[in-house]
């Protein structure tokens, strides 16, 4: 088709505009930072990393997330290593790096400690010294959910390599050796708790947070944290402030929004019957934070500093740590 002179102009001058306007957003995306986070490909963590994704919460607060996702262990070991600046840790994983000389940096809490004691449902069991002597499966040393548990039984004056006949096992491995019988308790994490609960043969005899909070004096026993190397913390400190922003109203967001939960339960904690998927939302959304937790928060850190402190006074920790614990934390 031929325009008149005229209408090529006019026609050139409206294509120049679209393209400016339909171009400008990819020119403001493309300004934003990425940070790439290590993101695990299970559980409660990995749940709220997706939820972040899904809502677009990074673009929200001025950034871009590239996710990495793996599993717990690897996540912290690439965080560690510095092939990933920011990604899943904890306060007592963080510790051991920081042990081995490795500094690692904590910038933003996420959760509280999403386990249970589960026994069968027909068995004697009230408190966790009726298990004296028993077969016992749990997390292996490496884990927070262990060291956990071993700060709650020491300071009731008990070692639990002899206490109990401990069986150290990842999460399928607990359920597998608990629906044999082979263990007479299992400590495990939400949802493999959930899928447990859910066949009616089994029942909740502690819930470890609980125990915590009782034992640090506090409402709020922190776990699941954002974490980087000191080398990055140190020179991104805006990115730091964004991190928090998006991680907080994530916080809030994916708690009331069982939707998303529903939808992403198969991938995240394989959960998928009706029953399985009511239960699992009922569990899973109380051990994230308070909605209306902000950080920092003066009165929380020092209750998790505390908490290491006695943990290294009870010997979970080696001495060492008592002058590490301090700089662990990002103002």
């Amino acid at each position: 088709m031929k325009f008149p002179p005229l209408n090529r102009i006019l026609f050139a001058s409206i294509v120049t505009l679209l393209l400016a306007v339909v171009g400008e957003p990819k020119s403001w995306s493309a300004e934003l930072p990425t940070v790439e986070i290590g993101l695990p490909s299970d559980g409660v963590f990995g749940l709220g990393g997706q939820y972040l994704l899904d809502k677009g919460l990074d673009r929200k607060h001025g950034f871009i997330v590239k996710p990495r996702w793996s599993g717990v262990a690897e996540v912290e070991r690439l965080v560690a290593m510095g092939t990933i600046p920011v990604g899943l840790s904890t306060s007592e994983s963080t510790l051991r790096a920081n042990l081995r000389g490795v500094p690692l940096r904590l910038i933003q809490p996420y959760m509280t400690p999403h386990n249970a004691v589960l026994v069968r449902k027909d068995a004697p069991y009230k408190t966790l010294m009726d298990l004296k002597g028993k077969p016992f499966a749990v997390p292996p040393e490496v884990t927070s959910a262990y060291n956990n548990f071993d700060y709650i039984m020491k300071k009731q004056g008990l070692d639990i390599e002899r206490f109990y006949q401990l069986k150290k096992l990842g999460a399928a491995g607990i359920s597998a050796v608990l629906e044999r019988g082979e263990v007479e308790a299992a400590y495990s994490w939400e949802g493999h708790v959930s899928k447990l609960l859910t066949t009616g043969r089994y029942r909740v005899l502690v819930q470890p947070r609980d125990e915590l909070n009782r034992l640090v004096g506090t409402r709020v026993k922190m776990l699941g944290w954002l974490g980087a190397l000191d080398t990055w913390t140190e020179k991104n400190p805006d990115i730091i402030k964004k991190l928090r922003a998006a991680w907080q109203e994530m916080i809030k967001g994916v708690q009331e929004d069982e939707g998303h939960f529903r939808k992403h339960a198969k991938k995240f904690f394989g959960l998928e019957s009706a029953e399985e998927l009511k239960l699992g939302w009922r569990r899973t959304r109380q051990f994230l934070l308070p909605p209306d937790f902000s950080w920092p928060d003066k009165k929380n850190l020092e209750v998790e500093k505390r908490y290491l402190r006695e943990a290294t006074e009870l010997g979970i920790f080696d001495k060492k740590a008592l002058g590490l614990i301090d700089a662990m934390f990002v103002p």
